[in-house]
């Protein structure tokens, strides 16, 4: 690969209204640009990341206040900002919603011809933060065909239409791809031979495969068909779907008839033209790009947002730029102060109800206020404020006095067959007389007033009241579980089922079961129109809160986030809080194998989701190619393959190891927030609370509070921290590549991610192993006119080295040692140990040879005989280039053993 030419082929763009302005010969040579993306120090976080650039504004265009500038009024603060440089291959660049290529549906397949259809692309994240459509034929009724697409969880969604109007869709299990590129793969048999269907989804390197099999294959009871819709084949986001998402680039796509059957249309972006509008397949067909579509080679190594914009001149007025200053997403969202509501204060709007009072008010409230429109406050004369603060999905809620009433009017809406009303509350003990709890007015016959009211052992009431009270009726008299010391939901629904209205109470503990009462009388269902309570002695301290009413029955909006989304994922979290804020998160590594976290509080949105990457020990980052976040999992830094191998050739000097305090922890608590606590103590070992003395360095302690799911993570949690805080190697703050010399490395240094394993291999004597793995922490480009330097910062990547059932893990013996000298030649080695003794080659073939290390010197034992301690050692000498006589009672260990993953 040829390095560019000056300018490097270096693309600088602003964007400027809705369009892309390249300011690329406007860069000041005399101040480089420069980009950070990053770690300052080691943890769950990155810093965001940081552009430094300088522009040529002679003009005056630059100057956002120059009324007679080129681009006035078009751009400002947080204008979006991009860098980036040649990177090899041209693929299809999707930048943005909207952005698609089509070409002509002539000789697709259709009908109940069976279907092939293949994508390769390069995905920042396979678990999007946007769904995404990948290749289509679908169009508005009556226009659908077929559509993939990659959605939620890292999942791919197959849709197809036999008639053109009603959509049948499958969805397969996650693919778990790492980020990066890969093809995936769909084929529908539309007529198995048993009277059914069968979707097998795939995945693979390339459009050639060979591929593996996702899941099982979806068998379906009934043949079908595809419609011949009367669209064009798409790639990207074609509109008619409602998902808004793209895939960073396609490389290409194939459609086939019948199953390996024969190509109806392929296309490979590799051979189109840098900049070009169409592009002419292999099959004669000629893709047209809309949108921002277009066909690019180019990396970025920056995309953010301009957040200083200041002008600059000369005394003479001959000259004049603007050093622009621009940052990653996430300093934009670091810079809000506003926590963001309970959970059910924010889910419950989602249920567009036609009423609801949350009572989340301070302890001077007189009202409630409604965040629906037109709903008026709820006046509650007597409750106390904000006293009870204990439910995880709230912020703290009133309680009943002696004495309190409630009234609350429901704005008028729209005739309804149903409705629901659901609250939440607490009570202490459980009452000893039968106590009201609410009463409704509705416009139901033959009983427009409802009378809500709890007994003892759980006894639930619902009375019917006439109009003019003269009548009454009994509706429900059940026996519920008891639910006092608890929080629980309490949900009345009423439905028109025929000439009956039936009327069901539910009680649902909070993150439990409920139990249901129900009963039917013959009547008509009429809107819910107001609610009112008088409370005497019998319920103080009760508390309540989160009263809503829905025009419609079934509402499961208070599900879950009643308990505050208690013992979700981190990684799941995060998606969550990102969707609901509008914010772009991807994921990286298995979602449902991150942590599982306790209730969300409330908190700024940048504050939860660092709280999420702190439970489970990952890191949050930005996306290096598009303004949005990334989620990285724990799991998905374990036993990583290299993503770049740097030999000490290849690294400009100077290369300065720091073997430093700096992350040195070696004595960590870790507290359960609201919940109990774990402490691990590394009490041997070079990096021990032992006193220099005695082969430790003194105590580093550390405490932190994490918001875990329960107890049992606590443990774990802080012996995991110490194990990170007390790996025995230095740390890389500067690795420095001059890309311009080494060209082929810049393929892999720009898909390098933070997080991502470096292996530096060949270093010299006096660093130690001649090999060392480090874990990327900040990745910095200096590009300039025939210079490109990239900085990576690094931490050991060791302590992910960890076990895996099944998967050729080995775990060290405690305490060998030579039982007998050994020259710096010997072959035979007489090891001791006071543990588990080693395994022997007779036993374990297949575990042969192994690397095992003594005294700096690391060894290959190809063979290990006797039963009992001690045991007799095969070895070749220097594997790590050092050979040296060792005395008796050296320690010896395994080179590289795995650990206990968290």
């Amino acid at each position: 690969m040829a390095f560019p030419e000056d300018p490097l082929g270096l693309r600088a763009e602003l964007r400027i209204g809705n369009t892309w302005v390249d300011v690329t010969n406007r860069a000041y040579t005399r101040a480089p640009i420069r980009t950070v993306v990053g770690m300052s120090a080691q943890g769950t976080g990155v810093d965001p990341a940081t552009l430094s650039l300088t522009l040529n504004n002679k003009d005056g265009d630059l100057s956002p206040r120059n009324p007679l500038g080129a681009h006035y009024g078009g751009f400002g603060r947080n204008t979006a900002a991009r860098v980036s440089v040649p990177g090899g291959e041209n693929y299809l660049a999707l930048r943005a919603a909207g952005a698609h290529a089509t070409a002509s549906n002539t000789g697709l397949p259709s009908g109940t011809t069976d279907l092939d259809v293949r994508v390769e692309l390069t995905a920042e994240s396979w678990v999007p933060a946007r769904e995404a459509e990948l290749i289509s034929r679908w169009g508005p009724i009556p226009t659908r065909g077929w559509v993939l697409a990659l959605v939620s969880n890292g999942r791919l969604q197959w849709s197809w239409s036999a008639d053109g109007t009603v959509s049948l869709n499958v969805i397969s299990t996650p693919l778990n791809l790492p980020p990066g590129r890969a093809a995936v793969r769909v084929t529908l048999d539309t007529d198995n031979g048993a009277g059914g269907r069968t979707t097998t989804f795939y995945t693979g390197p390339s459009l050639a495969g060979p591929w593996t099999m996702v899941g099982t294959p979806w068998v379906q009871a009934g043949t079908t068909s595809t419609a011949n819709a009367a669209v064009p084949l798409g790639l990207g986001d074609l509109g008619p779907i409602a998902w808004t998402g793209t895939v960073e680039r396609i490389h290409g796509a194939e459609v086939r008839s019948g199953i390996d059957g024969p190509i109806a249309a392929k296309v490979d972006w590799a051979t189109a033209t840098v900049g070009a509008a169409t592009h002419t397949d292999t099959t004669g067909r000629v893709w047209t790009l809309a949108g921002s579509a277009e066909v690019s080679s180019h990396e970025p190594v920056f995309m953010g947002e301009v957040s200083s914009w200041p002008s600059r001149w000369s005394p003479s007025g001959q000259d004049a730029w603007v050093p622009i200053e621009g940052a990653g997403v996430m300093r934009r969202l670091q810079q809000g102060r506003k926590p963001l509501s309970s959970t059910l204060r924010r889910r419950i709007p989602s249920g567009a109800p036609v009423a609801y009072w949350p009572m989340e008010e301070g302890d001077s409230a007189t009202q409630a206020y409604s965040p629906v429109p037109g709903c008026p406050p709820l006046t509650a004369p007597g409750l106390d404020w904000a006293s009870a603060d204990t439910l995880p999905g709230s912020s703290p809620l009133p309680t009943i006095t002696t004495g309190t009433t409630l009234k609350a009017s429901v704005p008028t809406y729209p005739a309804s067959t149903s409705w629901q009303l659901e609250f939440v509350y607490y009570r202490a003990v459980e009452p000893t007389l039968l106590v009201p709890i609410m009463e409704l007015t509705t416009g139901l016959a033959p009983w427009p007033r409802l009378l809500l009211r709890l007994g003892p052992s759980g006894t639930v009431y619902l009375t019917g009241v006439s109009a003019d009270g003269d009548a009454q009726s009994d509706l429900i008299l059940g026996i519920n579980a008891s639910t006092s010391g608890q929080w629980n939901r309490l949900r009345v629904t009423a439905t028109q089922d025929g000439p009956l209205v039936r009327i069901t109470i539910a009680i649902i503990p909070i993150g439990g079961q409920g139990e249901a009462l129900s009963t039917a009388f013959t009547g008509t269902m009429g809107p819910l129109r107001g609610l009112s309570g008088f409370y005497t002695s019998t319920l103080d301290g009760t508390a309540i809160g989160h009263v809503t009413v829905f025009n419609r029955s079934g509402v499961g909006v208070m599900d879950y986030a009643d308990h505050g989304y208690n013992r979700e994922t981190a990684a799941a979290r995060a998606l969550r809080l990102a969707g609901e804020e509008g914010v772009p998160l991807a994921v990286q590594g298995d979602v449902a194998a991150s942590a599982p976290m306790g209730p969300q509080r409330p908190q700024t949105l940048i504050e939860l989701l660092h709280e999420c990457a702190a439970a489970d020990g990952g890191i949050l980052m930005e996306m290096p190619r598009s303004l949005g976040l990334m989620y990285r999992t724990r799991t998905s830094l374990y036993n990583q393959t290299p993503a770049l191998v740097l030999p000490y050739g290849s690294i400009a000097p100077p290369l300065e190891p720091v073997e430093d305090d700096q992350a040195l922890r070696n004595d960590v608590t870790v507290a359960r927030r609201g919940g109990g606590a774990g402490r691990a103590v590394v009490e041997t070992g070079p990096l021990s609370v032992l006193p220099s003395e005695q082969g430790g360095v003194g105590i580093y302690d550390e405490a932190v509070e994490l918001n875990l799911a329960d107890d049992s993570q606590a443990q774990p949690m802080a012996s995991w921290l110490a194990h990170l805080g007390t790996v025995d190697e230095a740390r890389y703050p500067s690795v420095r590549i001059a890309l311009h010399r080494h060209p082929e490395l810049i393929p892999a240094v720009l898909r390098l991610r933070v997080g991502d394993l470096i292996r530096l291999t060949g270093l010299p004597l006096w660093v130690g192993d001649s090999t060392t793995d480090l874990h990327v922490m900040q990745i910095q480009h200096e590009p300039r006119p025939r210079a490109w330097t990239v900085t990576l910062v690094g931490t050991p990547a060791s302590p992910y080295r960890v076990g895996v059932v099944g998967g050729g893990t080995r775990v060290d013996t405690a305490g060998s040692q030579l039982a007998a000298d050994v020259t710096a030649s010997a072959t035979t080695w007489s090891v001791s140990s006071a543990g588990e003794r080693w395994i022997t080659s007779a036993e374990y073939p297949a575990e042969f040879p192994l690397t095992a290390a003594c005294g700096g010197e690391e060894i290959t034992v190809t063979a290990i005989t006797g039963t009992a301690s001690p045991q007799t050692f095969t070895v070749v000498r220097s594997a790590n280039g050092i050979s040296k006589p060792h005395a008796a009672g050296a320690s010896v260990s395994l080179a590289r053993p795995h650990v206990v993953a968290l």
